[in-house]
Formats: structure tokens, sequence, C-alpha cells
């Protein structure tokens, strides 16, 4: 198992009174699984993604454990509570691969610059990294933009320009947020299921966040629903696997 969550959450109230909530019960994933998480727009998707990727800060963590496949267990609860920043960058360096939703690429390098940012620094080796880089690029048919820069490409482009980027340094978990949302409906079936290729044959961990039911449902997907749900006061709560 990498990843093994219970009862981790985020709460975030407006002047001491209702706010955002979201508790994630219970959500374990498999080495090599594919999961999407789903569920209706501002529930709390992207947030839960941020929280798996350390790149939010629980409010509270009873268990977080993220386990590498050099079989190590890492105790991320216990670092957001020493405030082991350090520890969870060198982490997300070496194991994890991101696409967020707008591609986020930096704008002062051309594309290819981009897609060898990380894996220059995790592989080491320029001409391996760059051979993987030329592969990607040919793979999601972006070669030809390898020397632009993101103002010169589309929204679409840029989003496969960051899938390459995600899996250049051949991470063991790629997290994604809404990785075709920029994409017509052929795009981005034809993306999602290059990027499920992808991450088979390396046989990497992918978590994506996904408002797309149909498309998430006919490549096989397991689904782990953001549900809406009230406490017994009656609040409002996000919930990723289990009942607030």
């Amino acid at each position: 198992m990498i990843f093994d969550l219970e009862r981790v959450g985020v709460v975030r109230s407006q002047d001491g009174q209702g706010g955002f909530r979201l508790a994630i019960e219970s959500f374990q994933v498999e080495k090599g699984e594919h999961v999407a998480i789903t569920g209706p727009s501002g529930c709390g998707k992207s947030t839960a993604l941020d929280i798996l990727g350390m790149l939010l800060r629980p409010t509270y963590a009873e268990r977080f454990v993220f386990s590498s496949g050099q079989g190590r267990a890492h105790d991320i609860a216990a670092w957001w509570r020493a405030g082991a920043l350090d520890r969870m960058s060198l982490l997300r360096l070496h194991a994890f691969g991101y696409v967020l939703q707008t591609g986020e690429l930096l704008p002062y390098l051309t594309v290819m610059e981009n897609v060898l940012l990380t894996a220059s620094v995790v592989r080491k080796n320029r001409a391996d990294c760059v051979q993987a880089g030329e592969k990607l690029l040919a793979s999601l048919d972006i070669s030809h933009l390898r020397d632009k820069y993101p103002a010169e490409i589309s929204i679409g482009e840029r989003q496969r320009s960051a899938i390459a980027r995600a899996l250049a340094a051949e991470p063991e978990v790629v997290l994604a947020d809404e990785p075709t949302a920029s994409l017509d409906p052929v795009r981005a079936r034809i993306v999602m299921e290059l990027l499920l290729d992808m991450v088979k044959e390396k046989g990497t961990t992918l978590v994506v966040v996904s408002h797309d039911l149909a498309l998430v449902q006919s490549l096989g997907f397991r689904q782990a629903p953001v549900e809406i749900m009230h406490d017994e006061r009656g609040e409002l709560w996000s919930v990723l696997g289990g009942r607030k």
C-alpha cells in the first residue's frame, strides 16, 4: 500500500462560523493502482489531492502514511506535527509527479526545459533525460512545441506539456488535477489513455481528480467519491472514504 490515511481533515472557518470542511475518513491506495477522486464542483477534490501531495497541511491527521518503493513507510502525520517541511519537499521531489489544472509551466522556460526541470535533478544523466523527454513529447503529439514558451501555446498544449513534465522523472506517484479539463472530449480521451499507458508501463500509481465520471469509468479507474454530508450538529462536511 502506497497511501494509507485515516481521519485526516481540513477545517477552514469564517469568523468562527461555517466555512469549508473536508474529512478524509479512510483512504488507501495500492501501489500501481489508478484512482479517480470524483464529486461535485467545489466539494474539495483538489484539496484532497493537495493533502496527498503534502502541499496542504491538514488541520488534524490521525494516520497518514506514505510507503515508498524502497519499502520505507513515512509517517507524514508525524512530519507535519514536527514541521519537517524539508523532508516532505525531498520526498515530493523524488517520488511525486504533478499535473495541475492549468499546467503551471514556468513561463521563462521552453516546453522542453520545463519537461526536463525535475528529471534533470532526480535522474542526473542529461542525455537520458533528454531522450525520455523527446519520447514523451512525441507520445503526446507535441514534439513540434519543444522550443516554444508557455505563452506561445494553447491551454490544452500546456496541459499535455505538464503531463510530460510529471512523467519525465519516472516518479512513483502521479497526482493529476483535472488533467483533461482544457481538452475537447476526443482529445481528452486520447490524452487520458496515453497517461494511463505510460504509468502502467512503469508501474506508477496514478491519482486523478476528475468531474468526468463517464471517462474515468470507461477507463477502469477505481472511483473515490467526495460526498457532501451533515454531521450530528447538522453542519455540512465534504467526506472522502466514509461517513462523518
